[in-house]
C-alpha cells in the first residue's frame, strides 16, 4: 500500500538519473581500465609465445629427441644454405618454420630481415644488447660505434668492421691462425669433442659450415658476384658496397651472436 504523501514513482525515477549520471562518470575510469587490461595481455603474449614455445620444445626433445635434433639440423642445413643461421636470442620455431616455408634467396632475405625487425625491432635491439655487453673490454666501444651506424642505416660503412668482428669471435684470443685456418680448427676441435647429438652441436655445425662454404669460402676475384656476401671480397676490396644492404648485416650480425653463444 501507497504511503500517503509518499510518491514512489518520482523517488524511483530519481533513482535512475542519479545512476545514469554515476554511470556516465564512470566511463573514463571504464575506458583507462579498458585500456590497461588490453596492454597488460599485450604486454604478456611475447611470454606466453615464449613458454609455449618452451613446453613444445622440452616435449618434442624428451619425447622424441633424435627427431628433434634431426629437425633441428634439417633446418640449419636449409637456412645457412642462405646464409642465415640462429642466433642466440631467435627462437627455433621461428626459424625451424622459416626453413619449411621459403626456398629462394630473396623471400629468405625478406623473412629474417622481418624477424629482426617485428615488433619493434625486439630481436635486432636483443642481440645489439647481449653483444655489446658481452664483448672483451677493449671491443666494446667498437661494436657500440658497429651499432650505431646501423642504426642510422649506414649498412656500407659497418660491413667490414662486422667481416672483422666475425674473425676476432673465431679466435676467442686463443690462436695465431686466421681465416680459414680458424674454421678449421674449431671443425676439428668439434669433431674430436662435440656431442652429434646435441642442440649445440647442430648449431655449431651450422655456423662453421656456412663460413667454410660461403661467407669464407676461397673465391677468385674475376668470377662473378654471389649472392651472399663474402669475406675475402669484402676485405679485399674486390666487391661492390653498393650491393650490400641490411640483409648482409643481419647475417653478419646473427653469425657474431651464435659464436658468441657457442664459446660460452
Amino acid at each position: 500500500m501507497e504511503k500517503e504523501g509518499f510518491d514512489y514513482r518520482n523517488e524511483i525515477e530519481k533513482l535512475h538519473e542519479q545512476n545514469a549520471k554515476m554511470i556516465e562518470s564512470l566511463k573514463p575510469v571504464f575506458a583507462i581500465t579498458q585500456k590497461l587490461t588490453r596492454e597488460l595481455s599485450e604486454s604478456l603474449l611475447p611470454a606466453q609465445k615464449a613458454l609455449e614455445e618452451f613446453r613444445e620444445t622440452i616435449k618434442s626433445h624428451v619425447l622424441n629427441p633424435d627427431s628433434f635434433i634431426d629437425n633441428i639440423n634439417k633446418a640449419c642445413q636449409d637456412n645457412t644454405k642462405f646464409g642465415w643461421c640462429i642466433s642466440a636470442h631467435m627462437t627455433i620455431s621461428s626459424y625451424r618454420k622459416i626453413a619449411s616455408n621459403e626456398h629462394n634467396q630473396e623471400e629468405k632475405d625478406r623473412v629474417f630481415i622481418s624477424e629482426f625487425e617485428s615488433n619493434n625491432f625486439e630481436l635486432y635491439e636483443q642481440e645489439k644488447k647481449s653483444i655489446i655487453l658481452s664483448a672483451q673490454e677493449g671491443w666494446r666501444t667498437f661494436y657500440k660505434e658497429c651499432f650505431y651506424l646501423i642504426d642510422n642505416q649506414k649498412y656500407q660503412a659497418v660491413i667490414p668492421s662486422l667481416m672483422s668482428a666475425i674473425e676476432h669471435e673465431l679466435t676467442s684470443g686463443q690462436t695465431r691462425d686466421y681465416g680459414k685456418k680458424l674454421i678449421e680448427r674449431l671443425k676439428t676441435s668439434l669433431k674430436n669433442e662435440g656431442d652429434p647429438t646435441s642442440l649445440l652441436y647442430a648449431v655449431s655445425t651450422s655456423v662453421l659450415t656456412l663460413l667454410d662454404n660461403k661467407i669464407f669460402k676461397s673465391r677468385d676475384f674475376d668470377r662473378s658476384r654471389l649472392p651472399i656476401i663474402n669475406r675475402n671480397w669484402v676485405l679485399h676490396g674486390r666487391d661492390t658496397p653498393s650491393l650490400w644492404g641490411k640483409q648482409d648485416v643481419y647475417k653478419l650480425i646473427a653469425i657474431i651472436s651464435a659464436l658468441r653463444m657457442l664459446n660460452k
